[in-house]
């Protein structure tokens, strides 16, 4: 595999996570994960999640993905979004255990 495809399939990657290179590169990881998991409850799970937690994962998406508004994200703003994270990752868990024990 050659440089150009590793590079295109790294850039589609990104894209399909939420992100771009520009940011990715910027951006320290604990901002990066909760950039990924804030994107990937809206796009497969909002049915679980109620309007302050979805206004609050769209504002981070909007300021983690703007230059300027990236540099007034905290860890705290972070870690607000992977704790919203765990509440969804274990009412999903609880739902799939209930499946899995009732067969």
């Amino acid at each position: 595999m050659n440089d150009y495809i590793a590079e295109k399939q790294t850039a589609n990657w990104l894209k399909q996570n939420g992100m771009n290179e520009g940011s990715f590169m910027a951006m320290d990881a604990l901002f990066v994960q909760a950039q990924q998991i804030s994107h990937n409850l809206i796009k497969h799970n909002l049915a679980l999640l109620n309007e302050t937690q979805i206004a609050l994962l769209n504002g981070y998406l909007t300021k983690a993905s703007n230059k300027a508004t990236r540099r007034t994200l905290t860890s705290n703003n972070a870690y607000a979004v992977m704790k919203i994270g765990k509440q969804i990752n274990r009412q999903l868990f609880k739902a799939y255990k209930a499946i899995n024990t009732s067969r």
